[in-house]
C-alpha cells in the first residue's frame, strides 16, 4: 500500500493534497518527453555598433545584411578573403552568435542509460539541480585579434556528441514573499510558472519551470574547460550577454511553452508550492551519503490547497512517500487530506439529509365538554442538522438530529399526554479501501390516557452500506456498494381491546405507522455521491492501488502516462 503513514491532518502540514514523485521516475519520464519534443531552435546574434558597444541583432536581419549567407555554415578557421562571407561579417562588425535546440545530445541515443539526470533532487528541500541538455548547440565568433595587422580568426564550434551540460540550481519556492526567485518574477510569468490547471504536475510544466532563468542560479558548464575557446565564448556570450539579461526579466532560457487544458479533477488547487524530500532511513533521518538507488527514491512534492484556503509553509515530511519496493511498481503517490475528502463527502451527502430529519406534531383536543379526547399526530421531512468532523480516528463524519412534539390535556395534565420524538444519526468511516456509512432512524412514541401509558420505538431501523473503492486509470473512483440487511427493531405497542375503547392508543400507533415516511426516505445513499470524485493529476498519471492510510488520508499510486501523447 502506498504512503501508509500519510498524515496530512498533522498540524505541521495541513495541505489539502500532495502529489509526490521520485527522482528516478521524473528523470525517466523527462527524458522520454525531451526526446520527442519538437521545440524551435533559439538563435541569438551580436554585432558592435559605431561606439564599440555590443548590440543584439535578429538572425534574419543578420543574414540579409551579409547577402543571404548562413554564418553558421561557414567552417571553423575560414580566412577573410575578398567577397567572402567572413569579410562581410567583418565589415558589419559581427561579434558572435549561438544556436541551441533543447533535446538529448545524439551521442546518448545509443545508450540512454548513460544520459545525465536532468533533475537532481539532493538534500536541499527548497531547490533542485537542473542539468539542461541540448540536442544541438553551435557557436560562432569573429575574433578580431590584437591589432590592425592581425587578421581576424573565424570560430565555428559545436558541442561534442555527448553535449555540453548547463548546470544550475533552481529555486522551487513558489511563494510571492521573501527571497524566493518566484517573488521577483513579473506577475504574468508567475502565473505561468505556478500553473494550477490540469497539467500542473506533469514533466511538461516542470521543464517549463526549470527553464525559467529567473528561478535559476547562473549556470556552470559541466565537462568544459572554462579557459578553452568554447568555454570563453559561452561565458562571455551565453552566460553574461544572454542568460543574465533574461534572468533579470524572468524569461525562459529556451523557446519552450506549454499548452494548458481543462481540469476534470474534483479538487482543483488554488495555491501550490513545491519541496524536495530526501529518502529517509528507518529512523526517519535523511541518509548523510545516499547511494544512487537511495537518491533516486527522493521525492519532489507538490503541496496544494483548495477552495482558496491559505497554503501552509513547506515542511519536510517524516515519512517516505515511496519505498524501494513500491518504486518497482509505480512512480509516486497522490494523497488527499482525510478532512478534505471528508468535506467532499459531507457536501455530497448533505442534500439527502433533510428527508430523514423528521419534524413531528402532536395534539390532544378535548371535546364534548371535556368528556372526549382526540389525539392527533403528524410527521413531515425537512429538518436540518449539521455534520461534525472528529479530529482523528476511522470515523470522519457524524451527524445527530432530534426533534420532539409534546402535548398534554386536563387539569394538571391528568387527562392525557402524548410525545412523538424522531432521531436520525449518520456515521461515516474510512477503513482500508472502504467507506462505511451507517444510518439509524428512530421514532419514539409515548401516549397516556388517564393512568394508562403505552410507549415504544415505533420506527427503529439501522442501515449499513460499505462502499468498496477502486480507481480507474484516469483517476476516477470506481465504487461497489455492499449493503448489509436492514436491521429493523421497530416496536408495535398496543393495548387490549377494553383499554383501547377508552384511550385510542392503537389508532394513534396505526396513524403514525400509516404515515409511511420511513419506507420512502430511509434508504442507501446513491453510489454517485462517492463515484463522482476524480483525483487530481488525471491528465498526467495513471492510477491504481487506492486505499486509506493509517491516518485516513485517501491515497493512490501513480505512474506517469506517456508524456508525448498528452
Amino acid at each position: 500500500m502506498p504512503a501508509i503513514d500519510s498524515k496530512l491532518t498533522d498540524a505541521k502540514y495541513g495541505y489539502d493534497f500532495v502529489v509526490a514523485t521520485t527522482q528516478s521516475s521524473i528523470n525517466s519520464t523527462m527524458l522520454t518527453y525531451i526526446n520527442g519534443l519538437k521545440t524551435a531552435t533559439v538563435t541569438k546574434c551580436w554585432y558592435s555598433d559605431d561606439e564599440g558597444n555590443s548590440k543584439m541583432i535578429d538572425y534574419n536581419e543578420l543574414v540579409k545584411e551579409i547577402g543571404g549567407a548562413d554564418p553558421f555554415a561557414v567552417p571553423n578557421g575560414t580566412k577573410k578573403t575578398p567577397g567572402s562571407t567572413v569579410e562581410k561579417l567583418y565589415n558589419m562588425a559581427f561579434l558572435a552568435a549561438f544556436r541551441i535546440t533543447l533535446g538529448i545530445p545524439p551521442g546518448y541515443l545509443s545508450d540512454p542509460a548513460s544520459v545525465p539526470d536532468v533533475v537532481v533532487l539532493g538534500d536541499n528541500t527548497s531547490s533542485v539541480t537542473y542539468n539542461m541538455l541540448c540536442s544541438k548547440f553551435q557557436v560562432i565568433e569573429m575574433n578580431y585579434g590584437a591589432g590592425p595587422r592581425v587578421p581576424p580568426k573565424w570560430i565555428n564550434l559545436s558541442q561534442p556528441s555527448t553535449g555540453w551540460v548547463f548546470q544550475s540550481k533552481v529555486d522551487l519556492r513558489l511563494t510571492p514573499v521573501g527571497s524566493s526567485g518566484y517573488s521577483k518574477l513579473p506577475p504574468n510569468v508567475q502565473q505561468q510558472v505556478k500553473n494550477l490547471g490540469a497539467d500542473a504536475f506533469g514533466v511538461q510544466q516542470l521543464l517549463f519551470d526549470l527553464n525559467n532563468a529567473g528561478l535559476q542560479t547562473v549556470p556552470t558548464i559541466s565537462g568544459l574547460d572554462s579557459s578553452s575557446t568554447a568555454g570563453q565564448f559561452l561565458t562571455t556570450w551565453f552566460v553574461n550577454s544572454y542568460f543574465k539579461v533574461i534572468q533579470a526579466a524572468g524569461q525562459p532560457v529556451l523557446n519552450y511553452t506549454i499548452v494548458k487544458h481543462d481540469n476534470p479533477a474534483t479538487l482543483i488547487p488554488t495555491d501550490l508550492n513545491m519541496e524536495v524530500c530526501p529518502f529517509l532511513d528507518p529512523n526517519g533521518k535523511a541518509y548523510a551519503a545516499p547511494t544512487k538507488a537511495q537518491a533516486d527514491l527522493a521525492s519532489l512534492n507538490y503541496l496544494c490547497s483548495v477552495f482558496g484556503k491559505p497554503l501552509p509553509a513547506a515542511v519536510p515530511f517524516s515519512w517516505n512517500w515511496v519505498s524501494a519496493q513500491d518504486a518497482k511498481q509505480f512512480d509516486g503517490v497522490v494523497s488527499i487530506n482525510r478532512n478534505t475528502f471528508a468535506t467532499y463527502l459531507k457536501n455530497q451527502l448533505s442534500p439527502s439529509v433533510p428527508s430523514n430529519c423528521l419534524i413531528p406534531t402532536a395534539k390532544i383536543t378535548m371535546t364534548n365538554l371535556g368528556f372526549t379526547k382526540e389525539y392527533s399526530v403528524g410527521i413531515s421531512s425537512g429538518g436540518t442538522a449539521a455534520f461534525a468532523s472528529p479530529s482523528s480516528g476511522a470515523t470522519v463524519l457524524t451527524l445527530h438530529y432530534e426533534n420532539q412534539a409534546h402535548d398534554t390535556a386536563g387539569l394538571n395534565d391528568d387527562e392525557g399526554e402524548i410525545t412523538l420524538k424522531p432521531t436520525y444519526d449518520i456515521s461515516v468511516s474510512f477503513q482500508n479501501d472502504n467507506i462505511v456509512i451507517t444510518q439509524h432512524l428512530n421514532v419514539y412514541l409515548s401516549v397516556r390516557s388517564l393512568q394508562t401509558t403505552v410507549s415504544g420505538n415505533i420506527v427503529d431501523k439501522l442501515l449499513k452500506d460499505t462502499y468498496k473503492l477502486g480507481v480507474d486509470g484516469n483517476g476516477k473512483l470506481a465504487v461497489n456498494r455492499q449493503s448489509d440487511p436492514l436491521v429493523d427493531k421497530s416496536e408495535n405497542p398496543s393495548t387490549n381491546d377494553f383499554v383501547n375503547l377508552f384511550t385510542q392508543v392503537n389508532q394513534i400507533v396505526a396513524m403514525v405507522k400509516n404515515l409511511n415516511f420511513a419506507s420512502t426516505t430511509f434508504q442507501s445513499f446513491p453510489i454517485a455521491v462517492v463515484q463522482n470524485f476524480v483525483f487530481p493529476g488525471g491528465r498526467t498519471f495513471l492510477f491504481k492501488n487506492m486505499a486509506f492510510s493509517n491516518n485516513q488520508d485517501l491515497t493512490a499510486a501513480i505512474t506517469y502516462a506517456d508524456p508525448t501523447t498528452k
